[in-house]
């Protein structure tokens, strides 16, 4: 009993410097490509060990990294900064800053020679026509002398119009629009403004009935009474459920010859007659030639 108690100091030693020799052995691995046959399956790998080879090998092989190599000039190295060179002149000098009267009285002078006529910035190029009031060669603005009632299915010709009242006397100007037959006869070749404004209300019958989805009124503005041929300004409006007074406007700018003439039609495209109200309106200006 005694002797196993003396013998036992004896192996903890024995023991103690066998792990020390092992872990003594792990931190400097020997890298090695030949792969180490395991026995059995009581042959561990161990995971320091393996982490020390990779990270010592990591650099190595393919995965090597490798400077660039350095980039010389054809004249070689540079040599050292030159002295510095001559100054250059002195520049003009700063504007003096003007005081605040100084700038008052130089705007005043300045609006000055902008107002009077004779000034010098005064452009030399003056407008001739500036001082000229604008004057309209030909215009109308007439409306219809009394109801007009358009049948159902059918296309008319808005006519007669009254003569314009004093308070729009101002619009016309010539005689070329001749009130009985509605129709607008351009005195010169140009670009006209023509303009209708209708105000339609619909028969007792169409009131009485609803309204369907193809029925329409189209208002146009034709050259020559050509509306389908002819260039002309069109506008369509459909009859509405309620059955009240609505309106149609057509606008826009039609190029007429010297000698055509333009009128408004309405094609009454509903299953019931219309009426065109007294006061519809047609106007026309020329733009230019």
């Amino acid at each position: 009993m005694h002797r196993g108690t003396a013998l036992l100091p004896v192996l903890l030693v024995l023991l103690l410097c066998s792990c020390s020799a092992d872990e003594t052995q792990g931190e400097s691995p020997v890298f090695s490509n030949n792969t180490p046959d395991i026995s059995s399956d009581t042959d561990l790998v161990n995971p320091r060990s393996s982490w020390l080879v990779f990270k010592r090998n990591s650099n190595k092989g393919d995965n090597k990294k490798t400077k660039p190599p350095k980039k010389t000039s054809k004249h070689g190295f540079p040599g050292p900064p030159g002295p510095p060179g001559p100054q250059g002149p002195p520049g003009p000098p700063a504007p003096s800053a003007m005081e605040p009267d100084d700038l008052l009285k130089e705007f005043r002078l300045r609006l000055k020679e902008v107002a009077d006529t004779g000034g010098p910035l005064e452009s030399a190029a003056q407008c001739q026509v500036c001082e000229q009031l604008p004057h309209v060669d030909t215009a109308f603005h007439c409306r219809l002398q009394s109801d007009l009632p358009i049948p159902r299915r059918s296309l008319q010709e808005l006519q007669p119009f009254s003569v314009p009242a004093d308070s729009e006397l101002q619009f016309q100007r010539g005689q070329d629009f001749n009130r009985s037959s509605g129709r607008y006869t351009a005195p010169v070749s140009g670009f006209y403004q023509l303009t209708a404004s209708l105000l339609i209300e619909p028969s007792d019958t169409q009131r009485r009935s609803a309204a369907r989805q193809r029925d329409c009124v189209t208002v146009s503005i034709c050259i020559e009474s050509l509306c389908h041929s002819n260039m002309s300004l069109v506008a369509m409006a459909g009859v509405g459920d309620s059955g009240g007074v609505f309106s149609i406007l057509v606008t826009g700018t039609l190029f007429l010859q010297v000698g055509e003439y333009a009128s408004v039609f309405i094609d009454n495209g509903t299953g019931s007659a219309l009426k065109v109200q007294k006061g519809t309106l047609f106007s026309g200006i020329l733009l230019g030639v």
